[in-house]
C-alpha cells in the first residue's frame, strides 16, 4: 500500500562536490493496529538512481516603473509553469509566487533564481508534489520574499524557474520489518533490514527503533 502524502515530507536534496544529488523523504504516521499483520510491520523504501537529460526553465522580468515594457514574460511551453507572479512591484511589496514542473517521473527538481542568482533558501516554500494516477509526479516550490532595492536592476526583476528532469538508470529497494511480541520479559521489538544493492539505512533503523517502541507500548 502505498503511503498517503500527508505522512511523508520532501527535504530539499543534497548536491555532493562531484555534482551528485542524494534525494530525501521523510516518514512520519502513528501505528496503529490495522497497519500490523500477525504483529508486524513492513516498511519498504524505493530509490531511483537517475541522471538529469533536460533542463527547461520560464522566467518573469518585473519592474518597478509606472510603464510595463513587452514580453516581460517569458514562459517555455514545455518548461515549469509560473503562478501568481506580478509585472510590476514596489519595494515593500510581497513576492509570492509558485513554480509547477510537468509530470514526470522521477518527479523534477526545481530551483529558483532571482537576477540569475540561486534564491535564498529562506524564501524557497515546499510543497507536496501532484501525484498522477500513472505514477508521475508534479513538483511545486513556492518563492515568497518582500521586495528590497537590491532585488531591482536596472529597474527590473527577473524571477526565473528551473527545472531539470532525470532518466532512471537504476532502482533500488529496502524492506525493513518491524515486530512486535509480548515476553515475560516485557515487550520486545525486532527489526530486520533487507535491501537490493546494499542500500545503508543503519541511521535510519536507528531512531526508527526509538520511535516505533514508543508507539507499540500503547497497543
Amino acid at each position: 500500500m502505498r503511503v498517503p502524502q500527508q505522512h511523508t515530507t520532501r527535504m530539499a536534496p543534497l548536491r555532493h562536490p562531484d555534482g551528485l544529488l542524494s534525494s530525501m523523504l521523510g516518514l512520519r504516521f502513528v501505528v496503529v493496529p490495522q497497519h500490523l499483520k500477525n504483529g508486524v510491520l513492513t516498511l519498504s523504501c524505493r530509490a531511483y538512481i537517475s541522471k538529469a537529460y533536460l533542463t527547461t526553465k520560464s522566467e518573469i522580468v518585473a519592474t518597478n516603473k509606472a510603464k510595463i515594457a513587452e514580453n516581460h514574460a517569458i514562459l517555455n511551453q514545455d518548461g515549469p509553469s509560473i503562478t501568481g507572479g506580478r509585472l510590476r512591484y514596489q519595494e515593500g511589496n510581497v513576492v509570492n509566487v509558485n513554480c509547477t514542473a510537468v509530470k514526470s517521473h522521477p518527479p523534477a527538481e526545481l530551483r529558483w533564481y532571482i537576477n540569475d542568482k540561486e534564491a535564498n533558501r529562506d524564501y524557497l516554500r515546499p510543497y507536496m508534489p501532484i501525484r498522477y494516477p500513472d505514477g508521475q509526479e508534479s513538483t511545486l516550490l513556492g518563492l515568497r520574499f518582500t521586495v528590497q532595492p537590491r532585488h531591482f536592476q536596472r529597474g527590473e526583476m527577473r524571477l526565473k524557474c528551473l527545472a531539470t528532469l532525470f532518466n532512471v538508470t537504476n532502482m533500488r529497494n529496502e524492506d525493513m520489518v518491524i515486530s512486535s511480541r509480548q515476553e515475560s520479559s516485557g515487550l520486545v521489538v525486532v527489526i530486520n533490514r533487507s535491501g537490493v544493492d546494499g542500500i545503508d539505512m543503519e541511521k535510519t533503523s536507528l531512531w526508527m527503533i526509538v520511535f516505533l517502541m514508543v508507539l507499540l507500548c500503547y497497543r
